[in-house]
């Protein structure tokens, strides 16, 4: 017998965690936290509606919290067995957990000091020690190998683009009585990004698990050089702030990369860029030494000519050198965690230059539903952090032009070299009317018969 559970990104993005189980055999593909409004958090700590200890494996699409944040809460229940991922993948996410457990600490930390806790003790979800337990179970998988878990099942993973070393998973599943194949599209990244490669064509397949963030909605055709070098030159004249809230792996770089293209193209004058994110410094490391995992020249990854972080781009590792940014003048440009505004340093920077009409807070990305990112971006004029009023005085700028993930049109066209033999396809990592509006896409695009799980729903395969 072949099922697949919904454990996670059923009715909305976020906690992607899907279940196969083939005969006594199970593998979990991706082990992501819920983000986003309180009801979703909460989730985070409820008692699993699995047993870790006989999962046999994991495998990670790629290395965003929402995919890979639990995997410490996951083998601190019981959970022994590998975690597989790409090469890249596994470093980054070993270097986000860290980050992770540590941010958790400290918040936990602040709510007890300041009595911000409802209750008696505010705990980390987890800690340094269970990421550093988690360290030993990551094995890296290149992109098109065959890894075997069991008899029952094997996977590969194929490219498809959003952030380095992002994949897509290709599993065939063998109950002794029948094969299957099933493919988890992860998140699909979009075409002509200037730092990884496009999605590689899927291979047929039985059955599909794909996502849906913008499963109704097209990306605007928009210039993201013209329409970002407008914002800079705007706060240069205004010799003001432009705050950038921007997930520590990708987009930072992405963004880095654009403002070293505008400048070296003479679009913008020179501006000294801040970045303030330890975790988005590491990355570039990372980069480096995984060079054909993305497009960018290796000849470009060093020096001042860097063009993630040479001249004119100053590195805050410390917190020291974080806060004394709340005294920095403009023109400048401070880019920091978290993208969605759900913690790290970026919640200072916001206490900060929120409440001041002469700064520029720019949203480059997608905003979870729940969360600070999506308040303000839905016009909020004041916000709550730390429990306590902010006002949003500041310029809001929005570039939508830089989006990790597929629109539905793109989503469709990755997925035109599948016929009509595919028998079935799961609409997930969605909120319900981006999950709805996909699903009719691909009814009228393929024919296929479509299915939007609920949480915890288990389906045969």
């Amino acid at each position: 017998m072949i099922t697949l559970t919904f454990h996670g990104a059923a009715g909305t993005v976020t906690g992607s965690k899907y279940l196969i189980r083939v005969n006594d055999r199970q593998v979990m593909v991706d082990c992501g936290m819920f983000q986003g409004r309180r009801s979703l958090r909460q989730k985070n700590w409820e008692p699993m509606p699995f047993v870790p200890a006989e999962i046999d494996a994991v495998i990670l699409t790629h290395a965003h919290i929402d995919h890979m944040g639990y995997s410490p809460k996951l083998r601190k229940e019981g959970f022994s067995g590998p975690i597989y991922a790409t090469p890249p993948t596994v470093e980054i996410v070993r270097m986000s957990l860290v980050d992770a457990a540590h941010i958790q600490e400290e918040d936990a930390e602040y709510r007890n000091r300041k009595g911000l806790t409802r209750h008696k003790v505010a705990l980390p979800l987890f800690d340094s020690k269970d990421v550093e337990e988690l360290h030993d179970q990551f094995e890296a998988v290149p992109f098109g190998d065959w890894v075997t878990v069991s008899k029952e099942i094997r996977f590969r993973l194929h490219i498809v683009g959003h952030v380095l070393g992002a994949a897509c998973v290709e599993m065939i599943l063998n109950d002794g009585h029948r094969e299957v194949s099933i493919l988890f599209s992860g998140d699909i990244g979009r075409y002509g990004n200037p730092l990884v490669h496009n999605p590689s064509p899927p291979l047929q397949t039985d059955y599909l698990v794909c996502e849906s963030t913008y499963g109704g909605r097209i990306h605007e055709p928009e210039d993201p050089y013209y329409i970002f070098s407008e914002i800079i030159n705007d706060v240069i004249k205004r010799k003001s702030i432009l705050l950038i809230p921007a997930f520590a792996i990708g987009r930072t770089q992405q963004i880095a990369y654009l403002i070293h293209d505008l400048i070296e193209n003479k679009r913008i004058p020179p501006i000294e860029i801040h970045i303030d994110s330890p975790m988005a410094i590491r990355s570039t490391d990372i980069y480096v030494k995984y060079a054909d995992y993305h497009k960018v020249d290796i000849c470009k990854l060093g020096g001042k000519k860097c063009i993630l972080n040479g001249q004119h781009v100053h590195l805050h590792r410390k917190r020291k050198s974080s806060k004394l940014l709340n005294r920095l003048d403009g023109p400048a440009i401070i880019m920091s965690a978290s993208g969605m505004m759900t913690g790290g340093r970026i919640m200072h920077h916001l206490i900060n230059r929120l409440p001041k009409s002469d700064n520029t807070l720019m949203l480059a990305g997608f905003m979870a539903e729940g969360t600070l990112g999506r308040k303000i971006a839905d016009g909020a004029k004041t916000v709550y952090i730390h429990k306590q009023p902010v006002e949003v005085r500041s310029k809001l700028v929005e570039l939508h032009g830089l989006s990790g993930h597929a629109d539905y049109q793109e989503i469709l066209h990755w997925l035109e070299p599948l016929s009509n033999a595919t028998k079935r396809v799961f609409i997930t990592h969605g909120e319900e009317s981006q999950s709805a509006a996909m699903a009719e896409h691909l009814k009228e695009e393929k024919g296929w018969d479509c299915h939007i799980p609920v949480l915890h729903e288990t389906v045969e395969l």
